[in-house]
């Protein structure tokens, strides 16, 4: 329960406390396992995988989540590839297994080569094709388009009808800005039978190119956006636009993750001006400030007690759910705001300067290393031509791992570590002149709050940054920097740097 409301400090001391009183329960091992990853506790949760393991050989998920550990925090990949080939044997229908085996094998070697391992590693009588899935995707979580293309072709060569090939080609395409190929895999990938991964996909593509009307007819033509199955609460009827006049409304900003809650939080106003009564959920470290938007009646973390409800919705959905105008949905000016309090002391403790004061961050949430968009994240050093800047102060906004990297630097970086959370952090903002940043909640912090913005994106970023634009509908004060090659930061900063020359902001 309090791993779903983002409390993973006492979620692991809860885990480990379960673990003392039952050393040999394998579950309650893979549990405190998991729990200590989400900490940030990698030495900890190894002993408790391998423990669990140790209890029981063909714990799957155990398998899985031993992979990943060795593979994003110890670096050894052929320690992960082991395991995720246990994993395979356990699991030979699980395509993210083949996906991350293939992973540990791309770093120091080419293409052909990897492949070749990887269909060599795996156990008798797993179907070729499946190892030839998971490479193909994995080049392309690396930006590796052209790669995959001849591995995707081949495989549907093999089998005309398979939808998740076609399903990755068509990611191939977006990655290669072939909006009109990536539309002709989506529409192959859907005549070739229901797939819910496809169907989204297709919708979002259609949303990425700013055609939201097209990406609502996809949304409910394929009945998608079904309700949250999770330990959230009781399920209600799902709200799709019905009369909501005098209801209670459920609406699910998300559980342990920041940027969806901050940027979707809007739409609480347009369920309010429908007559809504609105019940926000979302991650508790959030509450303080999401309580200060126009619309929402009360705020809750997940588990919290909420009075009796009659719809829910994933505010996620809610831009495709309903009939409202998508530029009334989205908005224009700020809707979130720092504790007066708060804003008062960080007035006073970053003073305006003749220069430029600039928040900056550099890494997203160790939560998410591995989704589709992580390579959004870099080093500190690259954001190093910032700081030679005449007339500009560097404050860092980062928050958890990330920070050591500005304290181990050598020379030392010339950025004020201000680590704080949610609250503080908006109220920091409110007292500097810019923030720099990633694409990470921070981002939606301060376009929710107004605040102005430069927001670097990878080479394939997330669908709500649209494409061929430098800046966004969802905040009017920030302007969007593009990656030119995948996983290439160099220019992207030196674009920044460009923009932060005295005289350059006032124009």
């Amino acid at each position: 329960m309090l791993a779903e409301r983002g409390e993973y400090r006492r979620s692991f001391i809860c885990h480990r406390a379960a673990a003392a009183i039952g050393p040999d329960d394998v579950k309650v091992l893979y549990d405190c396992g998991t729990a200590a990853i989400a900490l940030g506790r990698a030495a900890d949760a190894a002993w408790y995988l391998d423990k669990a393991l140790s209890i029981d050989p063909n714990h799957t998920e155990a398998w899985q989540a031993r992979g990943q550990l060795q593979l994003d925090h110890f670096n050894q990949p052929d320690e992960a590839l082991r395991s995720f080939v246990k994993a395979i044997g356990l699991a030979p229908q699980d395509p993210g297994n083949y996906r991350s085996a293939a992973r540990c094998l791309l770093t120091g070697h080419g293409a052909g080569a990897a492949l070749t391992r990887l269909r060599d590693a795996m156990p008798a009588g797993v179907d070729p094709l499946h190892a030839d899935r998971g490479f193909a995707s994995a080049l392309v979580e690396a930006g590796c388009y052209e790669d995959a293309v001849p591995i995707l072709h081949g495989i549907l060569r093999e089998q005309p009808d398979d939808q998740a090939s076609m399903r990755v080609l068509a990611e191939v395409s977006t990655g290669l800005r072939d909006w009109h190929g990536a539309q002709t895999w989506y529409e192959r990938a859907i005549a070739a039978g229901n797939d819910t991964l496809t169907a989204v996909g297709y919708a979002l593509h259609w949303s990425r190119l700013g055609d939201f009307e097209r990406a609502r007819q996809l949304y409910r033509s394929n009945g998608l956006g079904a309700p949250c199955e999770s330990l959230l609460g009781p399920a209600v009827r799902r709200w799709q636009g019905q009369d909501i006049r005098g209801k209670t409304l459920r609406l699910i900003g998300g559980d342990r993750y920041f940027g969806d809650p901050l940027q979707y939080v809007r739409f609480a106003r347009v369920s309010k001006e429908l007559g809504a009564n609105v019940i926000l959920q979302a991650p508790k470290r959030l509450l303080s400030l999401l309580r200060t938007v126009d619309g929402v009646d009360l705020a809750v973390a997940p588990h919290d007690p909420i009075p009796a409800l009659d719809y829910e919705v994933v505010a996620f959905w809610l831009l495709w759910e309903l009939s409202v105008p998508v530029e009334e949905m989205i908005g224009k000016g700020p809707y979130l705001q720092a504790p007066a309090g708060l804003r008062a002391q960080w007035r006073k403790r970053i003073a305006p300067t003749r220069g430029v004061n600039v928040g900056i961050v550099w890494r997203g949430s160790p939560q998410l290393l591995r989704d589709r968009y992580r390579y959004r994240s870099m080093p500190v050093e690259e954001l190093r031509p910032l700081a030679r800047i005449p007339g500009v102060t560097l404050y860092s906004l980062q928050c958890g791992p990330g920070r050591t990297e500005l304290l181990d630097a050598d020379p030392p970086f010339p950025a004020i570590d201000l680590a704080p959370d949610f609250p503080n952090t908006a109220a920091a903002m409110e007292a500097l002149d810019l923030v720099v940043t990633v694409d990470t909640s921070i981002a939606h912090l301060a376009g929710a709050l107004g605040k102005r913005t430069f927001l670097m994106l990878p080479y394939n970023p997330c669908f709500r940054w649209m494409v061929n634009r430098d800046d966004t509908p969802w905040y009017p004060a920030t302007r969007l920097f593009r990656q030119t090659r995948p996983g290439e930061w160099r220019d992207v900063v030196a674009a920044v740097a460009r923009a932060l020359e005295p005289g350059a902001l006032q124009r």
